[in-house]
């Protein structure tokens, strides 16, 4: 009985022994290749949706039928309280800011106006989450008129 015990131990020792040596396998994002794809899809936190997107190439078409902006990436139930727009038209910046989360007659006139390769971002954004009470920072990306 007493050799029969002193093998147990051993036996248990040595497969603990051995265990500690191996390694974990790495997550599947740490094996992409495909650096642009997993660098372009929002990770973590609110952002702002315009278009049904979170940043990216617009079409004029997509961005004339808008005319306010949501959030994800929260509470389902999160509205925009109020945000600020940078609109870069041939080189030259202008900002607009409101109260609400829809896009103002001068803005929504601006975005109209933009042609290819014009710039827009949405900074400064807030939300006010479906209990009436908690406010938070909401991100915004880049849009670029395609």
């Amino acid at each position: 009985m007493k050799n029969k015990v002193m093998h147990l131990f051993s036996f248990t020792a040595i497969l603990l022994l051995a265990s500690s040596f191996v390694t974990q396998p790495a997550p599947i994002e740490a094996l992409s290749t495909n650096r642009v794809n997993t660098a372009s899809i929002p990770i973590g936190g609110a952002w702002v949706i315009f278009a049904g997107k979170t940043g990216g190439d617009l079409t004029k078409q997509e961005i004339s039928n808008q005319t306010e902006l949501k959030v994800d990436g929260c509470d389902k139930g999160a509205r925009i309280l109020g945000f600020t727009i940078l609109i870069t038209k041939g080189g030259k910046t202008s900002t607009l800011a409101t109260s609400s989360s829809q896009l103002t007659t001068e803005m929504r006139t601006k975005l109209k106006s933009l042609v290819k390769g014009d710039e827009f971002e949405f900074r400064s954004a807030k939300a006010i989450m479906s209990n009436g009470r908690d406010v938070v920072d909401v991100r915004g990306s880049k849009f670029k008129v395609v």
